[in-house]
Formats: structure tokens, sequence, C-alpha cells
């Protein structure tokens, strides 16, 4: 009878030691991947306040153009090497993976909507993108920024409705 009280006292303290080795392992794997995401976001952070990054968007917020044509009518035809074509390039690529990132589960949301601000890119280039999806007969151009912003907007509606 004690040896038999003395094997389940040992059996229940090795599962209690194994569910706490399970949950430190769950807590760990949690803490972890939310250093990896702080990580990532503020590497993207880095690169979008970057001075290269900065002087290509302030060129793609200050454009004006209604669409593609009148974008190759000012700029010339896409792509070259002109400094609208590498700044339309260097915003739409980082947004584009960004929107990778997003849809893959790798950065949160509420981070994105909060620190990229993508509506006023994306509006801008929009008329670009769905213009050169046309002439390059490339319907996936560009669609995970358009994922992103579509993902933003939804998010901001939702803290508007939600407060």
């Amino acid at each position: 009878m004690q040896v038999e009280l003395v094997a389940y006292a040992s059996m229940v303290v090795a599962s209690i030691g194994l569910v706490g080795a399970v949950i430190y392992y769950i807590n760990d794997h949690r803490n972890q991947a939310r250093m990896r995401k702080t990580d990532l976001i503020m590497r993207l952070y880095a690169t979008f306040m970057s001075k290269e990054f900065q002087e290509a968007d302030v060129k793609v917020i200050m454009l004006d153009v209604k669409d593609y044509a009148e974008y190759q009518n000012k700029y010339g035809p896409y792509p070259s090497e002109h400094p609208m074509h590498i700044a339309f390039r260097s915003v739409a690529a980082f947004f584009e993976a960004v929107g990778i990132l997003l849809k893959k589960g790798l950065i949160e949301i509420d981070l994105v909507y909060e620190i990229f601000f993508v509506k006023q890119r994306w509006e801008k280039l929009w008329p670009i993108i769905r213009d050169l999806r046309k002439e390059f007969d490339f319907p996936g151009y560009m669609d995970k920024f358009e994922y992103l912003y579509h993902e933003t907007e939804k998010y901001g509606r939702n803290l508007v409705v939600n407060g």
C-alpha cells in the first residue's frame, strides 16, 4: 500500500512537472514570437524612416497625376531611371513587402495601421498601378500593396465603429 502511494505521488509530481514545462515552453514561444514581430516592425520602420525612403516617399506624396497616361507624359515611359520612377518603385515595393508580411501573419495590422499610413500612398499610386496592370497584362502587380490598403481601411473602419 505504501509503495503504491509513493508510486502514485511520484506520478502526480512528474505530471505536474510536465504540465509546468509545457506552460513554460508555450509562454516562452509566445514571447519569442512577439519579440521577432517587434524586431521586424522596427526594422521596417528604420527603412521607412531612412533618408532614401523619405525622399522617395515625399515624391510619391506630392505626385499629382490622374492616371498612368498623365504620369507617363510627365515622367516618360515606365520603367526607366527617372527619379520619379525610382521613387514609385521604392515606395510601392516597400508597401508590397509589408502587405506580404501582413498576409502571412508575420506583422500585426494595428502596428501597420498606426505606423505606415498606407492610405495616402495607395491612393496616389493606384491609378498608375491599375493602368500598369493593364499595359503589362499583369493583374497581380502590387496586389499585396492593394491587400494592405484594404486591410488597413477595414481596420480603421472597425476602430471608428468600436471606439
